[in-house]
């Protein structure tokens, strides 16, 4: 059972690193988005009806189920909330996520309180270091513990990313800390995409509550140096937010002497876009 569990956090992890690396390259313009119903046929699923795409959710593999859900909500709409809800009890964080996500494109936040006690229950102390166990001596033990320690997190990012479009904040302080204490670059690129989310709200409300994502965003992109986490930080950034927050954030990317020389260019790329588009809205 054990080795079946490492075997199973392996191959999750190489298909998060994968994901991660091809979300770069769209990032960058490489290569497109893949068609899902293509995935979902290479698994032997056909799509042509919403019956067959249902029976996809039932796959053993999460990646397979996750697929599903969107190609399906995708094909029928409202149609597919009862699967989706269903999904929000699923063994597999990604895809309730992912079915919280969905359903709140639905503008049906029914998946609030499952993501609520996924953060609670991945992030107890939102990510602040765990003190090590004087007990646990052996460097293996010791590495396997962190692994799954940084799988936890990168599932309760999610968890917060997901409560943030469904308008709850509560995962900032996790997101934050995260940008620049996450040991993985795959956390800090999902806790930039949760800070985003969360900058999209009214500055009136953030003042309110105290909390200044596009602050943190500033910091990050002056102190992150990681070229793929800065090509995804530029994109979403130029994308997503409003065209005053993305110039201030990007000036900062531009000029960081952290960064590479291609990665500053990148961030220069999107700033022309953003002042271009800026000027063209007469704003």
């Amino acid at each position: 059972m054990i080795q079946v569990m490492k075997k199973t956090n392996f191959l999750r992890c190489m298909l998060i690193a994968f994901l991660l690396a091809s979300m770069t390259l769209i990032a960058k313009g490489s290569i497109s988005r893949p068609d899902k119903k293509v995935i979902l046929e290479h698994y032997g699923y056909s799509t042509d009806t919403p019956e067959q795409i249902i029976e996809a959710t039932k796959n053993k593999s999460y990646f397979v189920r996750f697929i599903a859900l969107e190609v399906l909500t995708q094909r029928t709409g409202e149609k597919a909330i009862p699967t989706l809800k269903n999904a929000l009890n699923d063994p597999g964080a990604e895809v309730r996520w992912r079915a919280a996500h969905l359903l709140g494109t639905l503008d049906d936040k029914g998946g609030l309180e499952r993501m609520r006690q996924d953060l609670k229950e991945f992030a107890p102390n939102n990510g602040a270091p765990v003190p090590p166990d004087p007990n646990m001596v052996d460097p293996n033990e010791i590495k396997e513990r962190e692994g799954k320690r940084n799988l936890r997190l990168y599932d309760a990012l999610h968890a917060a990313k997901v409560l943030a479009e469904l308008g709850d904040r509560r995962g900032y302080e996790l997101a934050a800390r995260m940008a620049f204490e996450g040991s993985w670059r795959l956390q800090r690129y999902e806790a930039v995409f949760t800070l985003i989310e969360i900058a999209k709200t009214d500055e009136a409300t953030l003042r309110a509550e105290g909390i200044d994502p596009v602050l943190v965003l500033c910091v990050v992109a002056e102190s992150e140096k990681a070229n793929h986490v800065i090509y995804l930080l530029t994109n979403q950034v130029r994308i997503n937010l409003d065209d005053d927050a993305a110039i201030r954030i990007l000036e900062i990317a531009k000029d960081s002497a952290n960064l590479s020389e291609e990665a500053r260019s990148v961030a220069q790329m999107h700033l022309d876009a953003v002042k271009a588009r800026k000027k063209a809205s007469g704003k």
